[in-house]
């Protein structure tokens, strides 16, 4: 069960599309005609905005938020990778590892990739998604800001009492 070519090429799909999200995929695409199809041949679901729920839309920007960390952190491994077989064994883990984070996240693979392909041609879709991630970043902020406050308000011992 490898879902190695659809979860990549849906992840660049939708990293490419209307800069809704950036990632860093040069170094991935170098093997692009050995193990993804090219982001204009991502699957066309006909999908539209309106086909997918908030719940997951969210859960698609979570998983989208890992999928883009990892396509970062493993684009200079496979860049700098010495052999075919160890740029192989790179993108298997790095298949893996997107595949977790998209279970993880709530979504199957096919689920994942329908939303991705929807979003290549559908901006409202992006845009949905795009809100998510920036209300989750925005989330995370808040809570950092606010384990800080909080964390200002103890006293540093006991004998400060």
């Amino acid at each position: 069960m490898s879902f190695k070519t659809p979860l990549f090429a849906a992840a660049a799909t939708l990293a490419m599309s209307a800069g809704v999200l950036a990632v860093s995929t040069p170094a991935l695409a170098q093997d692009a005609s050995a193990s993804v199809t090219a982001p204009a041949e991502a699957p066309q679901t006909g999908a539209t905005s309106a086909a997918f729920t908030d719940a997951q839309i969210d859960r698609f920007a979570a998983a989208m938020a890992d999928v883009q960390a990892l396509n970062q952190s493993y684009g200079p491994k496979v860049e700098g990778a010495v052999d075919t077989t160890a740029r192989a064994t790179l993108q298997s883990q790095l298949t893996t590892e997107m595949t977790a984070a998209v279970k993880a996240a709530g979504l199957s693979a096919e689920e994942y990739n329908q939303i991705a392909a929807a979003a290549h041609g559908d901006a409202a879709l992006r845009a949905r998604i795009g809100r998510s991630m920036q209300a989750k970043a925005d989330a995370g902020a808040e809570a950092n800001a606010n384990a800080e406050t909080d964390g200002e308000d103890e006293p540093a011992s006991a004998s400060e009492m």
